[in-house]
């Protein structure tokens, strides 16, 4: 299992090695799995975070990357995201979800699988600082009660969103405009 999580992690940091570089694509952070998982199990353990699944969780990732990156001019998670037809997403989302402390499980919904993201038993978050949990609580007070249409209908009217087009990096100076 170990060897697994290791074999992800560089799997992961290879699709992010072309992005490097690029602050407006990082948003002037190297890639940080270990703060994805912390963040990841922070918003499921949130007791105002509801109905988390997969859709609503990269959304929620993506405004606390942003909201980040416009209060402090770097993103926590260092993940770049693309402008996909429900909004953003991140490069790897669907690998970033098997990373070793991250809990979910598979709901058959019609014809496909959606991912519920469980409780962490995971307490203490080691890699998150003070600063970054009050803007992870900005995030999930202003979205965390919010369905999968609902956000995804309040990110379609983010400047971002509406001017990169379906499967461009999205990048972090649009954060200034963010509507949170």
């Amino acid at each position: 299992e170990k060897k697994q999580d290791e074999y992800l992690r560089k799997s992961i940091t290879a699709k992010y090695a072309r992005y490097s570089e690029n602050v407006l694509y990082n948003g002037n952070t190297r890639l940080n799995l270990n703060k994805v998982v912390d963040i990841i199990c922070y918003l499921s353990n949130s007791s105002f975070v509801t109905n988390l699944y997969k859709v609503k969780l990269m959304k929620l990732m993506w405004y606390i990357d942003f909201l980040s990156y416009k209060l402090r001019n770097y993103t926590m998670t260092g993940l770049v995201y693309q402008a996909l037809p429900m909004g953003a997403v991140p490069v790897g989302h669907d690998s970033l979800i098997h990373l070793k402390g991250v809990m979910y499980e598979e709901i058959e919904i019609g014809d496909g699988m959606a991912y519920r993201f469980c409780k962490s038993e995971r307490t203490e978050y080691l890699f998150l600082s003070e600063e970054d949990k009050v803007i992870i609580d900005v995030v999930i007070r202003k979205l965390g009660k919010m369905s999968k249409d609902e956000i995804v209908t309040f990110m379609h009217k983010e400047r971002a969103f509406q001017e990169t087009a379906q499967r461009e990096i999205i990048l972090y100076h649009y954060a200034e405009f963010l509507q949170i």
